[in-house]
């Protein structure tokens, strides 16, 4: 399976990410309301960027959104990467396709952002797998109050964690 990896430029790929992600809020969280989806999106897209992965056929099969710095600190903080949304199409879910999309996301904010030292993720703290699945490459800095609840936000230097990326290159 080829998965095409890349940010939202035109209107088109805003389109079909939006109704991607409105389509799956749940995988956010069960109590996520449509309302919260549209104005996340619209977060993304006026401070942040919306990363997507596109199969051949033109399916979306993966939305993920970052913001470089945070909204807590008005984004001056331009050494940071924030990646709080990430969602892959259940069909689709399993370590090698998370691992190849992070990947190319990581690449794509190195590529675009070159002042970026810091990547973090905010998982909902009580979502057990994405907090273990984090603590693997990233180290838990602190806690946060989200839409859905507390979060627990976790860190790694951009750099390494590219090459931690590159290493499973194979997986």
């Amino acid at each position: 399976m080829k998965v095409s990896y890349a940010p939202c430029v035109t209107d088109d790929d805003f389109a079909k990410t939006s109704l991607f992600l409105l389509e799956r809020k749940y995988d956010l969280h069960p109590s996520f309301t449509t309302l919260q989806m549209v104005a996340l999106i619209y977060s993304y897209i006026t401070h942040g960027t919306i990363f997507r992965g596109v199969l051949p056929d033109g399916r979306t099969i993966s939305a993920a959104a970052y913001y470089q710095g945070t909204p807590e600190r008005d984004f001056v903080d331009r050494d940071i990467a924030l990646i709080d949304v990430a969602i892959l199409d259940r069909p689709y879910r399993g370590t090698r396709s998370f691992l190849y999309g992070l990947r190319q996301l990581i690449d794509s904010i190195r590529c675009r952002h070159p002042e970026v030292q810091e990547v973090r993720f905010a998982a909902l703290s009580t979502n057990d797998y994405l907090c273990k699945l984090y603590s693997k490459f990233a180290t838990f800095v602190y806690y946060r109050e989200g839409s859905a609840g507390e979060e627990s936000v976790f860190s790694a230097n951009i750099t390494r964690l590219g090459d931690i990326l590159t290493r499973y290159r194979r997986v």
